[in-house]
């Protein structure tokens, strides 16, 4: 899909584990299964991070740099960036302005929190971006997201009370999109785009909370 003059990708289970079987947390490389399904996809140097649900922000100033560096963001105003984040419940979102500077983050409630979507979008606009603007790929959603009152509370804290959501059985859960609209719209960033998938729902992804699985999909964001 188009978002500004970036191309974006979310892929799923038809383009394989696009992290290693959850060992990208703690190498710098991957296997050349791996490289070879991420050429598949976008056949240049990926920029990935090894993500740890805070809200570090990585400056990408050349092709493949940064790759498996700590953070759970990627930015970069460099034409031949390819940014990743992988994902199997949190949230992934594409950003892009049309300026050229592209973005790439991994949310899940705990980076929400920590404010992950602000520091990028303030990256970005470091980096000359003016309007920025989101696309929301596949994650778990409120119906099988069941969350604890003090949890549930706290994000409510940061992020007001439109992130209350219920479970397919009525209990108390976290509405992950609703959480990364709030997000973008604290940061002034403006969501285009919504898959509108549930990961822990769709036969198509890869989900832990659902099934435990330790693949990843991935979003992919480049400048053609």
């Amino acid at each position: 899909m188009q978002l500004g003059p970036a191309e974006v990708r979310f892929t799923g289970r038809t383009e394989g584990d696009l992290g290693h079987a959850g060992a990208w947390v703690e190498v710098h490389e991957v296997d050349e299964r791996v490289a070879a399904r991420r050429r598949a996809v976008v056949d240049r140097p990926w920029s990935w991070l090894r993500q740890v649900h805070g809200a570090e922000v990585r400056v990408v100033d050349g092709p493949g740099k940064c790759a498996g560096d700590v953070g759970d963001a990627l930015v970069s105003a460099d034409p031949g960036a390819v940014l990743a984040v992988l994902t199997a419940d949190c949230a992934p979102i594409a950003l892009a302005s049309e300026e050229g500077v592209v973005g790439a983050v991994h949310a899940g409630w705990r980076g929400l929190r920590a404010g992950v979507v602000d520091a990028a979008v303030g990256a970005m606009r470091d980096l000359g971006a003016t309007e920025v603007v989101a696309a929301l790929g596949p994650c778990v959603h409120a119906e099988c997201y069941e969350f604890s009152d003090a949890d549930l509370d706290a994000v409510a804290a940061d992020l007001g009370d439109g992130v209350r959501g219920v479970t397919a059985e009525g209990r108390p859960a976290l509405d992950v999109p609703a959480a990364v609209r709030a997000a973008l719209d604290r940061a002034g960033a403006r969501l285009v785009h919504d898959v509108d998938v549930c990961t822990a729902c769709s036969t198509e992804h890869y989900s832990h909370r659902a099934r435990r699985e330790l693949e990843r999909q991935a979003v992919v964001v480049w400048r053609p």
